[in-house]
């Protein structure tokens, strides 16, 4: 197997490879605009890599997705999960449905919480065991904190799902999804460090272990769903910068020179 993580450190973004060796075909997984399409076509040649597949773990609300022009400059799927409320074609992805390169094996895990339509991909490479052997957590699960449940525009923001029973449901999605992996699984989030979609507690580390964050990570481990919530909205940080726009395009609903105007 290949596996990448490509960091872009002004946003503390984490974007991943991942692909087969022998079948020469890879996955992307959360593509962000600001390294822009050719630096992930790049980074797959220079691996001997087709990229046959894109995928998000959810519609971004902190950057600029590049994942509908990576995925039409590479004739291949954009994977969402199905209730994502975007605008635009792409490819949906059911809760357990396995995607393929060679003998490596993705799995969509639904996570609600962050978005509705969260997922996160858990990674086996079946040349070596039927074993996991990874997770991308997206911003369900970081490094000793979790994803925010407030960065919600258009359709979702008007559901009757109230931010604190997302918050609830994140909660549920990670106990009951997550942490019902094996201890040795790694956990590859999709941010680290300052980014503005976590809490305080988020650690500058980029990686963990379902073993370690359920062991440590202090949002979790409140007592319970309600007190979860609490403690998510009182830990927050302040809200990333023109999320409104930027999920607004990547929803669709926007073009990108749209982005930069003032107000939302």
């Amino acid at each position: 197997m290949i596996f990448k993580q490509f960091r872009y450190e002004p946003v503390n973004q984490a974007s991943y490879l991942i692909g087969c060796a022998r079948a020469k075909e890879c996955f992307i997984v959360d593509p962000i605009d600001d390294l822009g399409v050719d630096f992930y076509i790049m980074e797959a040649a220079d691996l001997n890599q087709t990229i046959v597949g894109v995928l998000e773990t959810h519609l971004h609300a902190d950057y600029v997705s590049c994942a509908r022009e990576l995925a039409e400059a590479n004739d291949c799927p954009h994977y969402v999960y199905k209730s994502a409320p975007a605008k635009y074609e792409f490819t949906p992805l059911e809760d357990g449905q396995v995607l393929q390169v060679g003998e490596v094996k993705v799995k969509a895990i639904h996570t609600p919480g962050h978005t509705p339509e969260h997922t996160c991909y858990l990674v086996i490479d079946g040349a070596r065991t039927d074993e996991p052997w990874a997770v991308l957590t997206g911003d369900s699960l970081f490094v000793g904190d979790v994803g925010r449940p407030d960065l919600l525009v258009g359709d979702q923001a008007l559901d009757v799902m109230g931010e604190e029973e997302r918050a609830q449901t994140q909660y549920r999605s990670i106990k009951e999804k997550l942490f019902t992996l094996p201890d040795h699984v790694e956990v590859f989030p999709n941010h680290y460090g300052g980014s503005a979609c976590g809490g305080v507690n988020m650690s500058g580390k980029a990686s963990s272990t379902i073993y370690f964050e359920k062991k440590f990570n202090l949002a979790l481990a409140q007592p319970d769903a309600e007190a979860f919530g609490k403690f998510v909205k009182e830990t927050a940080k302040p809200l990333p910068d023109n999320y409104g726009r930027i999920k607004s395009y990547n929803l669709g609903l926007i073009e990108k020179e749209e982005i930069a105007e003032a107000g939302v």
